[in-house]
């Protein structure tokens, strides 16, 4: 194959194609092989023009590392290697590695053909509206420069929202990206590349990182697709193994225009306000949810998971999340065990519906009662079992945890936490109890999305869905205080106030809104009485500042909605809220 390209005629169809490689995060000779791979397979297919993700050759969740000397020198020597393999290939390839520019490390693509390397191109756009961006500098934007390969331009995933981008009329672009997955990711994404090659003119293809990439606080899907004059020609469907997408474009027929009217505002909160965009984000959370747990899962070399069952809504999610893994992972259910650990306040509803569920899902039930180790506690302490204070419901929480990180360890099963983001706004967790886990995997959904998680989750396991629903029909309580007649005393929304209002709070602080907007909103779209608001208002804004500390040392959970762990919102422990109190009590309450 000769070194020198020939020009692309403008009339000639060209075959564009785009893959996310299964790799190995810090192992790029590893990494190098599976690149190689996507470029032969592409060659078979007769391909002009590969997509590859952002810093395929290393992962682009490898943090710091991306930094270091030894994996500096090690993608060096892989995109060398592939350079070998491919020598014969016709491909051009875009390859994304981390790349020493002037003293800085930047994340780059080098276009690849015929053993030969044409050219190394930086990121350039330092944003993301999903949140993770590599351990790499960025250039300062500007207009992305023209490639040595004729009618072929790059950008990356980060640059997909901007609407600032260059028309280029008949030429290709290869997007190689590291956006990770949301609920919302995967249509917001469609829709935006249809939009960028109708205003740009450009045919698109476009290469997300994949679940290797999974880990910590994101989750990647490796969503891989094809796009011209508006439309997608080609798309792969998120989480898919080892996605390749191609598709044929004429450079002639692409012309720039702008076929869509403007958007109309979404006035969803967590979840899309359009019924059909919904459902599809209700179900694609579970798959997300599921895919992280495989990924942590497979790191650790774990053989199943472990769920503290306690027959509410959020031990039900934890628990589905986790069958849908062990189901991925092509493992039995019962490789998923569900532990009921019934307390002092447990009521005969919950405990009887944590037993049917974890059976409905042909998982393994095992019930241990914490009061016999609680109260041994309280002898050892001096503790009195008739003070029902904060330590008589704390002790039962910490005793859950201290079980299910012993059968973890004792069986190798992953600990999956059940928090949800409501509760750790509100710091409605008991420190060193149900705030500990070794994955949190409902961190980033509030109690409102949880619900609605969990009802669509109904149609996906019908043998669940009776108890399913009655767990949706049951109070939420940590069930901490001794029932009452068997029914449960403590009701968690008859003390804070309700969720639907927390959730509201939360979602509109995280934008900016000042406490007395908060209200007004709250007053014009929530059907709630304006003193109740008020109420919940006061509740939200002190519990909101006052336990970031327990946020700040809360275990690793994958941001699939909104994320407020330090990574996300970085926020002292030690803050006041004094400017937040003091606008919230200048509040006038109007009953009219």
């Amino acid at each position: 194959m000769p070194n020198v390209l020939r020009a692309v005629g403008l009339s000639a169809p060209v075959r564009l194609a785009a893959a996310s490689p299964a790799i190995v995060l810090c192992d790029p000779m590893r990494n190098a092989d599976a690149v190689i791979r996507a470029i032969l397979h592409a060659e078979e297919q007769k391909v002009d023009y590969l997509a590859l993700p952002e810093l395929c050759l290393t992962g682009a969740t490898a943090g710091a590392l991306l930094r270091h000397p030894l994996i500096l020198q090690e993608s060096r020597a892989a995109l060398h290697k592939i350079c070998d393999a491919t020598a014969r290939c016709g491909v051009t390839a875009g390859i994304g590695l981390p790349y020493l520019i002037n003293g800085r490390v930047m994340s780059c693509t080098a276009l690849v053909r015929g053993a030969r390397i044409y050219a190394i191109l930086p990121a350039v756009s330092p944003e993301n509206p999903y949140g993770f961006l590599p351990e790499t500098d960025h250039c300062l934007h500007r207009r992305q420069p023209l490639t040595p390969v004729p009618r072929l331009t790059v950008a990356f995933g980060n640059e997909l929202f901007e609407q600032e981008a260059d028309v280029r009329e008949g030429y290709m672009q290869l997007m190689p990206s590291s956006l990770n997955a949301t609920a919302s990711s995967f249509h917001e994404v469609k829709a935006a590349l249809a939009q960028r090659s109708a205003r740009t003119g450009m045919a698109i293809a476009y290469a997300a990182a994949g679940t290797g990439e999974s880990g910590g606080a994101f989750v990647f899907d490796g969503v891989c697709a094809i796009a011209a004059r508006g439309e997608l020609l080609a798309c792969s469907e998120p989480l898919a193994e080892e996605p390749f997408v191609y598709a044929d474009v004429r450079p002639d027929q692409l012309t720039a225009f702008e076929p869509y009217a403007a958007a109309q505002p979404d006035s969803g909160r967590y979840i899309s306000a359009d019924p059909a965009l919904a459902s599809e984000e209700l179900s694609r959370l579970l798959d997300l949810q599921a895919a992280a747990l495989c990924r942590r899962l497979t790191h650790i070399r774990g053989r199943g998971f472990v769920v503290g069952v306690s027959g509410g809504l959020d031990s039900a999610l934890a628990l589905l999340a986790s069958a849908a893994a062990a189901d991925r992972l092509r493992l039995p259910r019962t490789s998923v065990v569900g532990v009921s650990m019934p307390g002092f306040g447990t009521s005969g509803r919950t405990k009887n519906n944590a037993a049917l569920l974890v059976r409905a899902l042909g998982c393994e039930y095992r019930e241990i009662s914490v009061v016999p180790a609680c109260r041994q506690h309280f002898a050892d302490i001096g503790h009195a079992e008739s003070d029902h204070s904060v330590v008589y419901e704390n002790a039962q929480a910490r005793e859950r945890t201290q079980i299910l990180l012993s059968i973890a360890n004792a069986e190798g099963l992953l600990d999956v936490g059940t928090g949800d983001l409501s509760e750790a706004a509100l710091g409605w967790t008991t420190f060193g109890g149900d705030h500990l886990a070794q994955y949190g995997i409902n961190a980033s959904i509030p109690k409102t999305v949880v619900r609605r998680a969990v009802a669509a989750a109904k149609s996906r396991f019908p043998a669940a869905a009776d108890v399913l629903q009655d767990i949706l029909d049951t109070p939420v309580s940590p069930e901490l205080l001794p029932a009452e007649n068997g029914e449960i005393a403590q009701r968690t929304e008859e003390l804070v106030g309700s969720y639907e209002l927390h959730d509201f709070f939360l979602w509109h602080l995280l934008r900016g809104k000042s406490p007395r907007a908060l209200f007004e909103l709250a007053r014009e779209q929530l059907d709630f009485p304006p003193k109740e608001i008020h109420r919940v208002l006061g509740i939200f804004l002190k519990r909101f500042f006052s336990q970031q500390y327990k946020r700040s040392c809360a275990p690793e959970a994958p941001k699939l909605l909104v994320s407020i762990a330090p990574a996300a919102l970085p926020l002292p422990s030690d803050l006041s809220a004094a400017p937040f109190l003091r606008e919230y009590e200048s509040l006038s309450i109007d009953e009219k």
